[in-house]
This record gives C-alpha cells, sequence and structure tokens, in this order.
C-alpha cells in the first residue's frame, strides 16, 4: 500500500494557493482600471450643455466659448472634493484668466454647495448640474472628476480623482497647452 502525501509538506496546495492570489489580483487591477477610466470620447462636443447657476440663472459651457475651461465636479459630502477645492482656487488665481474654471456640484441641496464654495474660499464660477447632464457627457464615473474643454468646446481629457496644485497645473499644462506653474 502506498501512502498518502502529507499534505502539510506539498508544496503543490501552496503553489496553487499563490497562484489563485496572483491571478485574483491581476483580475482586481483589470476591472479597477476599467471602471475608474472615465467613458467620454475626448473630442466630444459639450457646447450645448447647460448648468444651474446658484442666483437662479441659466448657464451653457458655450458661455465660456474662445476660452479653455477646467470643470470640475463637487459635492460637500466628497472629503477629497472638499479638499481639493482650495488647491483649485490657487492655481485658477496663477492662471490669471488663462483658463476659466467652473465648479460643478452635484449636491442634492444648493445651500450645502454655497456652504463648502464659501467655506473653501473659491472666487471662480460655481454653479449644479442637477440631471447629472455634463457629468455623464464626460464620462464622469467618480466624485472628484475634473474635465478639460477646449476654447471650441471640445472634451480634451477628464481625470477621475483628486487633484492638488502640482497634478492641477500639470494636467492643464498637458491637455491644454497652458503653463500654471513657472
Amino acid at each position: 500500500m502506498q501512502a498518502e502525501p502529507d499534505p502539510r509538506v506539498s508544496i503543490r496546495p501552496r503553489l496553487l494557493a499563490g497562484i489563485a492570489v496572483v491571478l485574483a489580483a491581476a483580475g482586481i487591477a483589470f476591472v479597477a482600471q476599467a471602471v475608474l477610466e472615465p467613458a467620454a470620447d475626448d473630442g466630444a462636443d459639450l457646447s450645448e450643455l447647460t448648468f444651474d447657476r446658484f442666483d437662479g440663472g441659466a448657464g451653457a459651457l458655450a458661455d465660456y466659448e474662445g476660452t479653455p475651461l477646467v470643470v470640475n465636479f463637487f459635492a460637500s459630502w466628497c472629503p477629497p472634493c472638499v479638499r481639493e477645492m482650495p488647491e483649485f482656487q490657487e492655481v485658477f488665481a496663477e492662471l490669471d484668466g488663462q483658463v476659466a474654471f467652473l465648479g460643478l456640484s452635484q449636491d442634492q441641496s444648493t445651500q450645502a454647495a454655497l456652504n463648502l464654495v464659501e467655506t473653501t474660499g473659491v472666487t471662480y464660477d460655481v454653479g449644479w448640474d442637477p440631471d447629472l447632464e455634463v457629468y455623464e457627457a464626460t464620462g464622469s464615473i467618480a466624485m472628484p472628476t475634473t474635465a478639460l474643454v477646449s476654447p471650441s468646446g471640445e472634451l480634451v481629457d477628464t481625470f477621475a480623482g483628486a487633484l492638488d496644485a502640482e497634478s492641477l497645473a500639470e494636467f492643464i499644462s498637458a491637455g491644454l497647452g497652458i503653463a500654471a506653474r513657472p
């Protein structure tokens, strides 16, 4: 009679378990990459999209025609959004009108968004995207998300995630060709 090998000594189960872990990690990384990449095609025309201004009026991305535009989607319930807003204000001030900025709130309450704008010191244009029209057209999938729009209203690039001042400046430089930092 042949003796069964001791499974505690065998390498095969540990090797198979290690391979399974590596394959699972690769699968998760593949799915995360697919899920976190914005879905809109660069070059999509956004100029006809509209949003609500907090003063009660209507706004459109066409209002920014002729000027490169940074659109940042934010919400008061999003800690990374709150952290990055003063960084966006810093880059907005450094660019001194070379690029327009538009913050679009995803909050259910305009008051929550207005309180956040006041708290963070943001002075660039802000509004509300109640039907998620602009958010969806840019292929946004996460909060915060930042989109770059060409002077002619075409989507240049979208970034899902938080940006600090340095990363935002690099994103603008790469996408719009405008240096925000010397």
